[in-house]
């Protein structure tokens, strides 16, 4: 469960506050089957390719409170797909896309993008089953961290093998092993890397419903550099825990609920100043009045190691509130709110220098709509209004975003 969370988040376009694109790439086109009254394409062939390109203008390119640099960007995309049993009950997954941004006058920041994923779905019996698989995301930073005008390219690999047992008809457990590393090539950040061992006990109720808890052990080296010296060094090494709680419970077939709330501990072997614990969670409603009518509510308290920052974590604190509507097949209306906060906890510096954590409240309105003429194509539009204030002078900003975007599937 948690690991196909991850491959989710690394094969998209960023985090919900930063990238361009996001809100007509995540649109929930009916063909998709994201809506129960209206069927998904069921005659989808094991094999894709597909390509797509669209326009944005940005008000705010940079994410500055003053000297404000507009721009109008062009994507191009290309990528494709392959699904199928390869050999009895083992299956295979490969994905690869890759995209060019190309600004109209801030052609510093031009780039190349990618995602690779490959996934080997595997079984032993009725008992047994799991994935061994590899992610890679390489993409452009958040300008809205950096706010200079020069190319700032990050990279995620996530490997990882799970696999669990169904030792009684309701009772399986889970086991994992993890590696994950990130950096950025363009400047003098140095690569954040963890090694994690999962293990969870999960219940299925008769009824379909799962409960189980969950825990978590990794190890990270998550070296910086001084800012008062300049000097790289390695004393952000970390370990953390977790233990959690987990549910996915459906209260009919108009209200689903699910999630995880747990306790997590992170210790440096240096600076312990840095070290961080307390609850943690991640949970969500789903409530669909009809099946043409999806309203979604979604929190969560979580320490993410995030590239597109100066340190090594963020506690990031927020919620999400979104509703989908399929007006008919081809035609799909989205709206969403998200209210997050920042507060950069894992970075050494602020116990060198003296200085403020980091803290910052992001906010962003989306309102998006898609449209299907033909099974192939999907067409989508939509506009964006952020805003985030900071405790550090210089970082707030307001910024629009309007979006075009056009998809074909061969």
């Amino acid at each position: 469960m948690m690991k196909r969370g991850i491959l989710a988040a690394l094969l998209a376009l960023g985090p919900a506050t930063a990238f361009a694109f996001e809100t007509v790439d995540t649109l929930p086109f009916p063909s998709s089957g994201a809506f129960p009254g209206w069927p998904g394409d069921r005659g989808a062939e094991p094999w894709s390719i597909y390509a797509y390109g669209g326009l944005m203008y940005d008000s705010n390119a940079f994410r500055r409170d003053t000297d404000e640099l507009d721009d109008i960007v062009a994507r191009y995309g290309f990528g494709g797909r392959y699904a199928a049993r390869v050999y009895g009950r083992q299956a295979v997954v490969l994905e690869a896309f890759g995209e060019y941004y190309d600004y109209n006058h801030l052609s510093e920041i031009d780039h190349f993008g990618y995602g690779l994923r490959g996934d080997w779905l595997w079984e032993l019996g009725n008992q047994a089953n799991g994935n061994i698989g590899y992610v890679r995301r390489h993409r452009h930073a958040d300008l809205g961290e950096f706010q200079v005008e020069r190319r700032s390219m990050g990279t995620t690999d996530l490997a990882f093998i799970d696999g669990g047992y169904r030792f009684l008809s309701d009772w399986r457990i889970f086991g994992a092993l993890e590696y994950t590393r990130s950096s950025r090539d363009t400047d003098e950040f140095d690569a954040l890397e963890g090694k994690s061992v999962r293990t969870a006990l999960t219940y299925r109720t008769p009824l379909g419903n799962v409960l189980g808890i969950d825990a978590r052990a990794t190890r990270g080296q998550a070296p910086f550099t001084d800012e008062t010296t300049g000097a790289a060094t390695s004393v952000n090494d970390f370990d953390e825990r977790e233990i959690a709680a987990t549910l996915a419970y459906s209260l009919g077939a108009q209200l689903r609920i699910g999630g995880r709330i747990g306790y997590t501990t992170r210790e440096y072997d240096d600076l312990p100043e840095r070290d961080f614990e307390g609850r943690t969670w991640r949970g969500g409603v789903d409530w669909l009045p009809t099946g043409k009518l999806v309203f979604r509510f979604e929190t969560y308290r979580e320490p993410s190691p995030l590239t597109d920052i100066d340190a090594p974590f963020a506690i990031r604190t927020g919620a999400l509130f979104s509703a989908s509507w399929a007006a008919t097949y081809k035609l799909v209306f989205t709206a969403s709110y998200l209210n997050e906060n920042r507060r950069n906890e894992g970075d050494p510096n602020t116990v060198l220098l003296g200085t403020p954590v980091r803290d910052e409240t992001i906010h962003v309105w989306r309102f998006g709509v898609g449209w299907e003429p033909q099974r192939r194509w999907q067409l989508g539009a939509a506009i964006d209004f952020g805003d985030r204030t900071s405790n550090e002078v210089g970082r707030d900003y307001e910024y629009q975003q309007v979006m075009l975007n056009a998809r074909f599937t061969f």
